[in-house]
């Protein structure tokens, strides 16, 4: 391996905080970024002209009981956002124990939520991974098909560096994504060189553009997660750009210059608003609004009785929200999937402590509309710290601390009404918010009464929640890759422009 790569790509940076690490203690030597035989790279992270962190790569020899040469791969990242007056600290590592040719023995990464940890690990045993998910104490299993040729999370970098592209080549890699705990296709195309500057004084290095889209196994595109590389003739990536919050850059520099602090910390905030033309005046009290939305697709604003959407014309959706009730539209199916009644590792309903808050709230509220209406109610009485330090929580974490924003709400919410018997999912879209002059994301619930979805928001303490809040998808939270409905968040963050024509 002539050189080492770095795995920029990371979606949901804007939402949740990862923290993941491999233990390879069952391989017998432990993996010390202060071995001789470790190799190591740095890297500087960028958003605009602001530096939010850096990420180190490295490789350490490990052997297993049988005496056999492994590989322990793992990448660290450490970011840091300004969150209106709170600071958001991102902490993210992958790790894998790999054959020198890079095929994965084992996946262990971890998830910190708040103070708890989410973790996915899991072994190759006859070309299966059995990807086990972890949190507070509650766990969920998915089995993933896994051949020879599946690499880590970071497995096109490291064919880049094992194997260099020359202009006009094209390779296609199998990899693991975290974000999605699925293993996905990457197609590295080189382009040509280019003159790239680089460096605090712009120095001009000759290097090699490389496209890398991702598709689902079964061909999807995933957009979310293509990036751009620039590499050296020995393979080795010295930019990075990814699409997302308005484009970030991963430049290689030195161990200084990786830990070096910024000056201008990024504000997240206020850069994830998508500014309107004109205020919503008394966005509280609306309940009916016509939007024209520019940049996105109309397949991306999924339909329910609250809101649909068409088409008029190309690169124009017209989107209709309205405020919704148990007795709003028709009355669909009386039961639901049962994921979103049951407790999993993040909506642990089953927590002593969130059973004992519902018992709290509900009282001897009997009707699942009046239970659901007293969750949310007494969720945004009692949460007695909003902030937006913390990234994500489970519902036990949420129960004991009584802190949080909206995704703290929108879980504890969803685990008291679970807890109380009424279904209940939350609901990730975007809100009106008067004071920063735009939209921005938002999380809220949806519980099932009366054969309907209906919305509540106890970060707004609506029960009949207003038509600023748009919704882009719906999760239970459950299985080995919960926070996959967080992602069309960041297609609509990507130059889309909301404009409010009728207000109702």
């Amino acid at each position: 391996m002539s050189a080492l790569p770095v795995r920029p790509r990371k979606v949901l940076q804007v939402l949740v905080c990862v923290l993941g690490f491999l233990s390879p203690t069952a391989y017998g030597q432990s993996a010390n970024p202060a071995d001789a035989s470790t190799r190591e790279a740095w890297d500087g992270i960028y958003v605009g002209d602001s530096k939010v962190g850096h990420i180190h790569l490295w490789i350490t020899p490990v052997k297993d009981a049988r005496g056999r040469d492994l590989l322990n791969v793992r990448v660290d990242y450490e970011m840091s956002f300004q969150r209106g007056a709170d600071l958001a600290q991102v902490r993210l590592r992958y790790g894998t124990i790999e054959t020198l040719d890079g095929e994965v023995l084992r996946l262990d990464t971890r998830t910190q939520a708040g103070q708890q940890e989410i973790r996915a690990k899991g072994d190759v045993v006859n070309n299966e991974m059995k990807l086990k998910l972890e949190v507070a104490g509650r766990s969920s299993e998915k089995l993933i098909p896994w051949g020879p040729d599946v690499r880590g999370p970071y497995g096109p970098e490291m064919s880049l560096s094992r194997q260099p592209l020359k202009p006009g080549e094209s390779r296609q890699v199998r990899s693991f994504i975290p974000d999605l705990n699925e293993v996905c296709l990457t197609t590295l195309t080189a382009a040509d060189y280019e003159e790239i500057p680089l460096g605090p004084e712009a120095q001009k290095f000759k290097l090699l553009k490389i496209e890398a889209k991702v598709s689902a196994a079964d061909g999807t595109p995933k957009p979310d997660f293509d990036a751009m590389h620039w590499v050296d003739e020995s393979g080795q990536i010295l930019k990075s750009y990814v699409n997302q919050l308005g484009g970030i850059y991963i430049y290689r520099t030195t161990k200084e210059g990786a830990l070096a602090k910024n000056g201008r910390p990024y504000n997240l905030l206020e850069a994830s608003i998508i500014k309107v033309p004109q205020p919503i005046a008394n966005p509280e009290r609306t309940r009916a609004i016509t939007f024209n939305v520019e940049g996105v697709p109309a397949d991306l604003f999924p339909t329910d009785q609250r809101q649909r959407s068409t088409a008029p014309q190309e690169g124009q959706v017209r989107l209709d929200v309205q405020t919704d009730s148990p007795t709003t539209g028709d009355v669909g199916a009386t039961t639901v999937d049962a994921s979103f009644l049951r407790a999993n590792p993040l909506v642990n309903s089953e927590d002593p402590k969130v059973v004992r808050l519902t018992r709290q709230a509900i009282g001897q509220a009997n009707d699942p509309w009046q239970r659901a209406v007293a969750i949310q109610s007494w969720v945004f009485q009692n949460m007695k710290s909003k902030n937006f330090s913390t990234a994500f929580a489970p519902a036990s974490e949420v129960a004991a601390t009584l802190t949080g924003d909206c995704t703290e709400h929108s879980v504890l919410t969803a685990a008291m009404c679970r807890a109380a018997g009424v279904p209940t999912r939350c609901v990730v879209g975007l809100v009106y918010a008067a004071n920063l002059g735009g939209f921005g994301p938002h999380m809220w619930n949806e519980v099932h009464v009366n054969g309907r979805w209906v919305a509540i928001d106890s970060a707004f303490n609506q029960s009949e929640v207003d038509a600023t809040h748009i919704k882009l998808a719906d999760t239970s939270l459950e299985g080995v890759a919960p926070f996959e409905a967080f992602l069309p968040v960041l297609r609509v963050m990507q130059g889309v422009k909301i404009t409010p024509v009728e207000i109702r």
